[in-house]
Order: structure tokens, then sequence, then C-alpha cells
């Protein structure tokens, strides 16, 4: 992905999961790489990927909410303004008779 492309809390979202790699990197490797995965699943924190797929479903959960509430009010608005128009128009031809 583009960095131009990236919304302000993606680009924090991905800033967030490289601190986490870099610290990972970083912490000394003390237990053999075969018993990795094994010690991953009894910490019970998932991996980077996991994680990253999971915020990222959140993120799109939240812009679903976000997008149908602005359907909801840009049709209430919408309606609110055509009433008050034919509402204007009743009483501009009811004086005129």
């Amino acid at each position: 992905m583009e960095k131009e492309k990236l919304s302000a809390r993606e680009a924090a979202l991905v800033a967030q999961a490289r601190r986490e790699t870099e610290a990972l990197k970083g912490a000394p490797a003390t237990a053999p790489l075969a018993a990795a995965p094994e010690e991953k699943q009894a910490r019970g924190k998932p991996d980077l990927v996991e994680r990253m797929a999971q915020l990222m479903a959140e993120e799109r959960a939240e812009t679903a909410r976000r997008k149908k509430k602005m359907r909801r009010y840009g049709l209430i608005g919408s309606a609110a303004i055509l009433a008050a128009f034919a509402l204007w128009l009743l009483r501009v031809f009811s004086r005129r008779r």
C-alpha cells in the first residue's frame, strides 16, 4: 500500500505493528525455534498477522457502521429539506387564491 492512501488511524496501526515487530526482534531468543509456536499458543497472544487482520476487520466494521449512520442521516436530512420546500410551496400557492 502507498502511504498516501492510508488514513491517519491506519497509519497509526501500521506504525504500532512495526514497533511490536521491532520489539520482538530485539528480544533475545531463549527458546529454540521448534518450541516457539507452542509458546505462542500457551501465551494466548496472536501473532502480528492475526493481530493486523483483527484490527483491519474491526476498522471495516466501524466504517460500515459509520456509512450506515451517514446514509440514515442523509435520507432524513434530504426528506426534511424536501418537506420544508413542499410546505413553502403550499403556503405560497394558498395565498394567491
